[in-house]
């Protein structure tokens, strides 16, 4: 029966390509396939960057983070070949980290390397993979001095030209098309324009942004703008900071600006900083439970306006408030549903009426808790044979501390390979602790079976906390108090508040029977009871 194989591929970057191209590789794997008898099941490739975080990076041979590379050995794991094809070793790993991964799995899973331009020996792996390390660490290190004296030198390095320059071999010219946009936006910012407002102008004149043609999704977003503002320095005075290795140089480049715009600019921005409105705290009943039909989660502000006499002259005195808002800031990303705006007092008034009903009828929420309860008796068994899988994998993850641990102190890895191994294991283990213990919630739950009569009582007692909360306060300290308990009912009953196009809210509400059923639960009616007029003794 013939063996099945996979061929792995990898550029580390679309120069790299030039010299052994993707097709050329996988050409002389198929054909290596093809001279041993061998069925090629799967072909993996990391040819292109992909994104780490926020960052793109190069499919590079030390990482071990590679989507091909991993999606590969994964496979291998799951039994779906017998053989990995690479053109040459290097292709695979070209670092401690990667080589470690990829023989860890191939001695796991008895699987073979076979190599297209050279033969692989899998007791001279180590040693190539340090070698190649090695290789690589030397050329960073000459690149870096390079770069340096280059900067020392005042010559500009490769990298992303800020807006209105561009770079000319060693020197940073002007673009002057973008250069008087760039005065055009800082213009328009002196004349208290926001960037919202400046963004509206630059797309209404067609103001090309840095790229040209390439296509971008938000046509000049705020960070954008955002940017440019940032620059008013290197602007004004002509010099670039560019930063290698923790050092910092000044590249010398023709300014745009007149000095006198970088001191107008600071002192409004330093008055824009300063409105009071935006300083005042305001208390906000939902915060961080509204979403709209963007998706998106609502953010608050207090905002301010002057009133305005009969006769429609402005009156010295402005009046506050809090008003909730969509956090999607692109016109073409928002969606036609969303209201874009709530004042909070409204929208606090609202939820908080909705709750107080759900409170008044409890039945409906045991109810809703009964069916809660039927749904994860029928999980149950699954559930206990996810708790045995995860039992499983965090020993295992204790076995590879312990073999993680054997490597370093052999000095097969180095120490800061082996600290960057444990944390991970440590977020691994973390994360299997915590569905462990969603896990064990749920059989909690599943075993209860007088639960019944504390949950009444609980939102009896709850109920009867709600109403002394409505009194009116006699006090800014208990007016303070009472918004405290309502919030905390707030983030204990409320999973989700959602808002529609003709500002209606509707409101998720959600009963933990875990909480619930803990002891200190009742210990905050007799704190919210304190607050108001009404006491209640259970």
């Amino acid at each position: 029966m013939s063996k099945r194989a996979a061929i792995y591929i990898r550029t580390s970057s679309e120069h790299q390509g030039a010299k052994a191209s993707p097709d050329e590789q996988e050409a002389d794997c198929r054909k290596l396939a093809v001279d041993n008898g061998l069925i090629v099941e799967a072909v993996y490739r990391d040819t292109e960057r992909y994104r780490v975080k926020n960052r793109l990076v190069d499919p590079s041979g030390t990482r071990s983070d590679r989507p091909g590379l991993v999606a590969m050995l994964e496979a291998a794991r799951a039994d779906r070949f017998d053989m990995i094809l690479a053109w040459r070793e290097d292709r695979i790993y070209r670092g401690l980290r990667a080589m470690l991964l990829v023989l860890e799995t191939i001695q796991e899973c008895e699987i073979d390397i076979m190599l297209a331009k050279e033969n692989f020996d899998q007791k001279m792996a180590p040693l190539k993979a340090w070698l190649a390390q090695m290789e690589l660490e030397g050329m960073r290190e000459r690149m870096s001095m390079g770069v340096k004296a280059r900067l020392r030198s005042g010559k500009a390095n490769t990298g992303q030209d800020r807006y209105g320059y561009k770079r000319v071999g060693e020197t940073i010219e002007i673009v002057d098309e973008e250069a008087g946009w760039v005065r055009k936006i800082f213009e328009w910012y002196l004349e208290g324009i926001n960037t919202v407002g400046i963004r509206a102008r630059l797309i209404e004149a067609g103001a090309p942004q840095k790229g040209g043609l390439v296509h971008k999704r938000i046509i000049w977003s705020r960070a954008v703008i955002q940017s440019i503002l940032r620059g008013v320095k290197d602007y004004a005075y002509g010099i670039k900071i560019q930063r290698r290795d923790g050092e910092e140089f000044e590249i010398p480049i023709p300014p745009i600006l007149d000095p006198t715009i970088y001191q107008r600019f600071i002192q409004v921005r330093a008055n824009n900083k300063n409105y009071p409105s935006h300083n005042l705290r305001h208390d906000y009943l939902i915060g961080g439970l509204l979403y709209c039909s963007c998706n998106r989660k609502w953010n608050t502000r207090t905002n301010s306006y002057t009133r305005r006499n009969r006769k429609g002259d402005k009156v010295e005195r402005k009046s506050l408030y809090g008003v909730y808002y969509c956090t999607e800031i692109y016109k073409e990303t928002i969606h036609p549903d969303c209201p874009r705006s709530i004042g909070a007092k409204k929208a606090d008034a609202i939820v908080w009426e909705k709750v107080s009903q759900a409170l008044n009828d409890p039945e409906v929420l045991l109810g809703n808790i009964r069916l809660h309860i039927v749904e994860l008796r029928q999980k149950a068994e699954t559930v206990l044979e996810d708790k045995e899988r995860i039992q499983q994998e965090m020993d295992s993850l204790v076995m590879e501390r312990q073999k993680i641990i054997t490597w370093a102190r052999k000095g097969t890895i180095t120490d800061e390979d082996m600290e960057y191994q444990l944390t991970a294991l440590t977020l691994q283990e973390m994360n299997l602790k915590k569905e462990l213990a969603t896990y064990g919630e749920i059989l909690q739950l599943t075993a209860l079976d007088n639960w019944e009569p504390i949950a009444r009582e609980y939102l009896l007692d709850l109920r009867a906390g709600i109403e002394s909360l409505n009194n009116e306060p006699e006090s800014e300290e208990e007016k303070a108090e009472i918004y405290q308990f309502k919030r905390k009912i707030i983030k204990m009953l409320v999973n989700r508040i959602v808002i529609d196009e003709h500002r209606n809210l509707r409101v998720e509400i959600r009963v933990d029977l875990l909480d619930i059923l803990k002891q200190d639960a009742f210990d905050d009616f007799s704190e919210i009871q304190k607050v108001g007029t009404y006491t209640r003794t259970r």
